[in-house]
């Protein structure tokens, strides 16, 4: 109840806009945007404000369909196996990144297998820690690893999330010994750092600023570049000399490879139009995601590379383990 609400909501906030552009040959009947995770959370709500948007710029529908498993494949699979004439768009994202350089291996190529239409939002994650752990700023977090190497225990949504392989770059970055604990989603792991059970994780913003409000966590650090509105005391890692920690959640839209030049160029135009509504960006913000700034094909496509590159030694480096 309160998810469909919230999505309600989210919603009825972006009534307010510009009118719908004249409708040309393209696109001529309802649009589908296929999202490989479930109804109510962050990307499902962006997906379907960004939609809303969009379809009012292409004078037709948007339709968003949840299509989940095999961490957003089966839904990216769908998609690339579609018509390519424009019609369906796949909400790719860092998980496509991560299964591009991890088993088992996907059944397409993220960067082959589609044609970019554009960055969405991105959301970076909060290094966070329990207060009955004493870790107050993250010269506790690297002192104490450093004097009692792989005592510090860093909680995660699972084996290759975000949260882990964030973990694994600040402790590499540090030449420091910090203790993986994995969990089944991010829920799990944020119930045992809350319980004191793990002292560190690098949750999703959006879950661990409300938290940190209540006083049931004490923020350390954020990843982005700059500080979070939600939390202009908070400083980036960036600020306290740790750099290449920038591996955030971000989403954008892609479509079938060899869709018609003309019609990828209408739908970024629609969606980098529609990114720039003051009203959905608030909304966004509001729940800890940040409008990318440069939303174009290009620099969609180099930022898949750019993380693929970054993850490739990272997770090369946990498989040796395994062994």
């Amino acid at each position: 109840m309160k998810l469909g609400y919230l999505v309600a909501a989210a919603l009825s906030a972006l009534t307010i806009g510009a009118p719908a552009l004249a409708q040309s040959d393209f696109p001529s009947r309802p649009l589908r945007i296929l999202v490989g995770f479930g109804p109510g959370g962050a990307s499902d709500i962006a997906a379907r404000v960004i939609a809303q948007k969009m379809g009012e710029e292409l004078g037709q529908q948007v339709i968003v369909e949840n299509r989940t498993g095999a961490s957003t494949s089966i839904a990216g699979q769908a998609v690339a196996q579609s018509a390519p004439d424009g019609y369906t768009l796949f909400m790719a994202g860092n998980a496509n990144a991560v299964n591009a350089v991890t088993g088992p291996k996907p059944p397409f190529d993220i960067l082959t297998a589609f044609t970019p239409i554009g960055a969405a939002v991105t959301s970076p994650s909060l290094l966070v820690a329990t207060p009955s752990s004493g870790i107050k700023k993250l010269k506790d977090i690297i002192d104490e690893a450093k004097a009692n190497p792989g005592k510090v225990t860093y909680a995660s949504a699972g084996v290759a999330a975000t949260s882990h392989l964030v973990g694994m770059l600040f402790a590499n970055a540090q030449g420091i010994n910090l203790t993986h604990i994995p969990y089944k989603g991010s829920s799990e792991a944020m119930t045992d750092v809350l319980g004191g059970r793990v002292a560190i994780m690098f949750a999703p913003i959006s879950t661990a600023i409300p938290l940190v409000k209540e006083g049931k966590l004490v923020a350390i650090a954020v990843t982005s570049e700059a500080r979070d509105k939600q939390l202009p005391e908070t400083p980036t890692l960036n600020e306290l000399g740790i750099r290449g920690i920038d591996l955030d959640i971000w989403q954008g839209f892609v479509v079938p490879a060899g869709t018609p030049a003309d019609r990828t160029a209408r739908l970024s135009k629609a969606m980098q139009t529609a990114l720039k509504n003051a009203d959905l960006r608030t909304l966004l913000e509001n729940r800890g995601m940040q409008v990318v700034a440069d939303s174009s094909p290009e620099a969609f496509t180099a930022h898949m590379k750019s993380d693929i590159a970054k993850l490739t030694p990272v997770l090369a480096e946990k498989e040796s383990e395994k062994k």
